[in-house]
């Protein structure tokens, strides 16, 4: 709560019932949820309700982008070592099982899920 109440945003963010009650039954998707809201709040036009969009990322578990595409290489990789088309990954590089080492977009690219 202390976090949220730190956030700068225009409209004073307020810690409302609402806010509360989603901070209870969501708590896992908490931190997701502010550094959601701290990302638009530095990157959209302008936001009218921030409580409306954390109660959102609270609630759908959303995370910033930075951690969504993360999120999606990871889950791209796994899925590709199980099926055997790649066996290890470094950084941006992945490598095949005959050892070629290819970039990790273009295999995304060559192996979509």
């Amino acid at each position: 709560m202390q976090q949220l109440r730190e956030i700068f945003c225009t409209p004073q963010f307020r810690l409302n019932a609402e806010i509360q009650r989603t901070v209870r039954r969501f708590w896992e998707n908490v931190p997701g949820a502010i550094a959601y809201l701290k990302e638009a709040i530095r990157t959209w036009k302008g936001i009218k309700s921030p409580e409306a969009v954390f109660v959102a990322a609270c609630k759908e578990g959303r995370k910033p982008e930075s951690a969504q595409a993360k999120l999606e290489v990871v889950a791209w990789f796994n899925w590709a070592r199980k099926n055997r088309i790649v066996i290890a990954m470094s950084g941006e590089v992945v490598y095949t099982p005959n050892g070629e080492a290819v970039t990790l977009t273009e295999m995304m690219r060559r192996f979509p899920v």
